[in-house]
């Protein structure tokens, strides 16, 4: 391992000795609400569930967003191949819910194993998968090592990195070229993505610029009843949106919407923060309600806090105009093609590096607007009410959301020979 920083050489060496920290860390999580401690064990290979008989493919995904985008890939891989089974681990238990409520067949859900020496050499040789594949940044040093020892492919889907992150890469391009080159296979968002790895000697065979897959999703589900319901209260006032919300953003959001008028829909990005920005909208002196606490909208409701998890299609069907978050503030923006799926203008703040390509196509097609402050917020809100059009846009004649499937499928499917 020749040509490593200080650094990785110390998290590899600290890989044998972090068990009991990681131990004693997740009690304190569970006390927290943030892990069920019905599932406790699995992060350190619980084998109440058997290793399924024949081919096996491990996927990993850090979160939900991340989850739900490689649903697509699992249900067409089990739709051609009745043999093949899938291990699906991830790390949040917001995560761990979309299984629990919908179970897919032949998918074994656990919570992802801690990354030390002997929890990882302890969950291959349980799970033997045939193959590895982790999505978007997920880069466990010690897992990859590992997974290279036993010669298991392993492939990096839907990549792309955080700017704090691509700065790193750059400090520690030795290191990182080192644990990237242990993928087999990687899969890029944007060609921007794929020339910095380039830069730092990522091999060139390895990378394909893809797309991403969470624009194959498909629409999100909006409940027909809620909507009707909602309609009717608001009415024809103004309403719009300010999904995925982060600190520092709220404030812009919420003055804005002193000029504004009507109802404000928030979808902050963490719903434990709801609770919080319905103190502050009360401070400013807004009628403001929690969906948590009050499902159902009331007539005079200035804001309208939406802290409940897969309900993004109803927020998104209310409106003509929603503000992106993660935007104003240097978080990257989130992925707009979910919202442009609703014929839905998209409004941003100018930091959208984490799917900056996808910005700009949507900016050219005239359905995506900058703005990048309270004034300019304002402004595009009440232009975008008044035009009352909601244009009719197919994403998938912009994005062709299908190649990064297909892509995936191809690689798969050499490797595992269907």
């Amino acid at each position: 391992m020749r040509g490593i920083s200080f650094s990785l050489r110390v998290y590899l060496f600290l890989s044998f000795l972090l068990d009991p920290i990681y131990l004693v860390y997740q009690y304190i999580s569970v006390l927290r609400g943030k892990e069920n401690l019905a599932r406790f064990w699995e992060r350190w290979v619980d084998k109440k569930i058997n290793r399924p008989s024949g081919k096996l493919i491990w996927f990993h995904a850090a979160s939900v967003g991340e989850t739900l985008s490689i649903i697509p890939l699992i249900e067409k891989l089990t739709e051609e191949d009745h043999q093949v089974n899938i291990l699906l681990t991830s790390t949040t238990r917001t995560s761990a819910q979309i299984f629990e409520k919908k179970p897919l067949d032949r998918v074994i859900h656990q919570m992802a194993p801690h990354d030390t020496f002997f929890v990882s050499k302890r969950f291959l040789t349980y799970w033997k998968p045939d193959l590895a594949i982790r999505v978007e940044s997920e880069i466990w040093p010690r897992i990859l090592i590992e997974l290279k020892k036993k010669k298991t492919p392993n492939f990096l889907l839907n990549a792309r990195f955080s700017k704090k992150t691509l700065l790193k890469i750059h400090q520690q391009a030795k290191s990182y070229s080192f644990l990237l080159s242990l993928f087999d296979c990687i899969h890029v968002q944007e060609s921007s993505t794929k020339k910095v790895l380039s830069q730092v000697g990522v091999e060139a065979q390895k990378i394909s610029v893809t797309g991403s897959l969470k624009d194959g999703r498909q629409k999100l589900s909006v409940n027909k009843n809620e909507l009707k319901n909602f309609e009717k209260v608001i009415g024809n006032q103004i309403v719009w949106l300010a999904a995925s919300t982060h600190p520092g953003e709220d404030e812009v959001i919420l003055a804005a919407h002193k000029k504004i008028g009507g109802t404000l829909l928030i979808a902050p990005r963490h719903i434990g923060r709801a609770k919080k920005i319905a103190k502050f909208s009360r401070s400013l002196g807004f009628n403001t309600q929690l969906r948590s606490e009050e499902p159902e909208i009331k007539a005079g409701t200035a804001v309208y806090i939406a802290d409940t998890m897969g309900e993004m299609g109803l927020w998104y069907s209310l409106t003509s105009v929603a503000f992106i978050g993660g935007s104003l503030v240097e978080k990257g923006g989130h992925n707009p093609v979910e919202v442009a799926q609703f014929n839905t203008y998209i409004l941003h703040g100018p930091n959208t590096y984490n799917a900056m390509e996808r910005y700009e196509q949507l900016r050219q097609a005239g359905i995506c607007f900058l703005v990048k402050s309270e004034s300019e917020l304002v402004k595009e809100v009440l232009r975008a009410q008044n035009s009352k059009r909601k244009f009719n846009f197919d994403p998938k004649s912009l994005f062709h959301p299908e190649n990064a499937l297909n892509e995936a499928l191809n690689e798969i499917k050499l490797v595992i020979n269907f």
